[in-house]
């Protein structure tokens, strides 16, 4: 893509301020347009060093109200984050609807350093857990949900890059962004010449193309910069107006019924329960310093049908750990905050740091389980759904995440039991709401999508474990004897 770019085009300066005025103008009621649409757009500002792209970022937001962007630098971004999955912080920098996230350097910035540094073998296969691929499947996860990502590169040749280098040398000093010495300059320039082009190719798509602009004068580059930015926003708007008016069928896959064959008679007694129960707990604590002590995190989610007993699951995992080490967050309906964003932001958010805990009462399963049911989620969205969950689980395994899945199942005269049980008992009446008995009278349609969920989103990475839950005390010795051997396990082959 660099050598198709004449870096010769220039723009005189009277022109140039006469059209600034102009575009300035326009991209300012687009951006009010945008925001009325609540339509959450994101810009990168890619290109290469000395190829002064702070200054071009500046005169793009003298044309925006300050109310509606921030501006965000992965150098900085990605310091707050070293012991999280690559993609968190940028997770959490999402625009809000209708505002406007603006990159510095972006989730490209350390797999462009990476891909040019010298660093060791082993440090090398550490950081290439960095994938183009898992790149594109950010930026289509974002798009997908309705996200307007617009990608610029910045490109200059190297006579100019070195010239600008100098400029901010005599500015700032000579430790400004230095590359590398005078004499590997060249060969750095080469290097990053075919990094980036290796970049376009592997992540040039259509929902999130690459423009790459010509920037050895900047009143050229900031001019082009508005129509890039013009185009993209009518298109997209062209786009969604189009998609609005196609109809989404769904088409059922062949789904076994996985709960159907699930032995809901296992049960253990009184005695015997209490005495597995405070071996796993003890266990369960030593793994978790031990966890600690080599920085593995591990995530568990817990789903099921009201009255499962996911509570009192939950409340036996913890009992021993250490409540520094451990953190249960419980799932309801996303508030006014969290709606603004895609839906898997706020999960994000809550991931452990690295020799931490994070337990979910009720999780981003949610997307393909009552948002569908109760019609929350387009078909669209919690049909795509399962693919974003499996490719999302994937990299949080690759980090190192461990990740227990358990679903509760119990049968639906038990929960009747347990639903009267609530009612009756005064201790217990706040367990029960109006929603849980409305649910109950879609039992089938929950089913066929428990089914759907358990056989599309049970990976490797991250396999589900159905829970027999008609008796309380077989269901949590089995969740504690899971979590022990998935902890047990990695703590082996760390």
């Amino acid at each position: 893509m660099l050598n198709n770019v004449d870096l010769s085009m220039t723009i005189d300066k009277d022109d140039y301020e006469k059209q600034f005025e102009i575009y300035a103008d326009k991209l300012g009621y687009l951006q009010r347009k945008l925001r009325d649409l609540e339509i959450p757009v994101i810009i990168l500002f890619e290109g290469w060093h000395g190829s002064l792209r702070g200054t071009l970022v500046n005169r793009l937001l003298s044309a925006l109200d300050p109310r509606g962007f921030r501006v965000h630098s992965a150098a900085k971004s990605t310091c707050n984050y070293k012991d999280k999955p690559y993609f968190a912080p940028f997770w959490s920098e999402l625009p809000p609807k209708g505002a406007f996230s603006i990159y510095n350097g972006s989730w490209y910035y350390r797999k462009l350093e990476n891909e040019v540094s010298d660093q060791s073998e082993k440090n090398k296969e550490k950081e290439d857990r960095i994938y183009y691929e898992d790149i594109n499947t950010f930026e289509r996860q974002l798009t997908d949900d309705g996200y307007l990502i617009v990608k610029l590169f910045m490109h200059i040749s190297h006579q100019k890059q070195k010239k600008n280098w100098e400029k901010l040398e005599k500015i700032y000093g000579k430790e400004w962004h230095k590359i590398t010495s005078d004499e590997e300059e060249p060969r750095a320039y080469d290097e990053y010449y075919s990094v980036y082009e290796k970049m376009f190719d592997a992540t040039d798509k259509n929902n999130a193309a690459w423009h790459v602009l010509p920037a050895e004068d900047l009143r050229y580059a900031e001019l082009e910069i508005f129509e890039v930015l013009f185009a993209e926003i009518e298109s997209y708007l062209s786009r969604k107006e189009q998609a609005a008016k196609k109809l989404y069928v769904h088409s059922a896959p062949d789904v076994p019924n996985i709960l159907n064959s699930v032995n809901l008679s296992v049960k253990v007694d009184k005695e015997n329960y209490k005495e597995e129960l405070k071996k796993y707990q003890k266990r369960l604590r030593t793994l978790q310093f031990d966890l600690y002590k080599h920085r593995i995190p591990a995530v568990v989610v817990f789903e099921g049908w009201d009255a499962s007993g996911k509570g009192g699951a939950i409340q036996r995992l913890t009992s021993f750990l250490d409540p520094l080490g451990y953190q249960v967050i419980p799932v309801g309906v996303p508030n006014v905050v969290e709606k603004q964003y895609h839906y898997l932001w706020r999960f994000w958010q809550h991931l452990p740091k690295n020799g931490e805990i994070t337990i979910f009462d009720r999780s981003w399963y949610g997307r393909v389980l009552v948002e569908r049911v109760e019609g929350f989620a387009t078909a669209n969205e919690w049909q795509r759904a399962y693919r974003e969950i499996n490719e999302t689980e994937e990299q949080w395994a690759r980090h190192g995440i461990l990740l227990a899945k358990f679903w509760l199942q119990i049968d639906k005269d038990i929960q009747y039991e347990r639903f009267q049980e609530r009612e009756n008992n005064p201790d217990k009446e706040w367990k029960i709401t109006d929603e849980d008995w409305r649910n109950r009278e879609k039992w089938d349609k929950y089913e066929i999508a428990v089914n759907e969920m358990l056989y599309r989103t049970s990976t490797d990475y991250a396999p589900w474990t159905v829970v027999e839950a008609n008796s309380k005390y077989y269901a949590r010795l089995k969740v504690l004897a899971t979590v022990v051997d998935l902890f047990e396990r990695a703590l082996k082959n760390n």
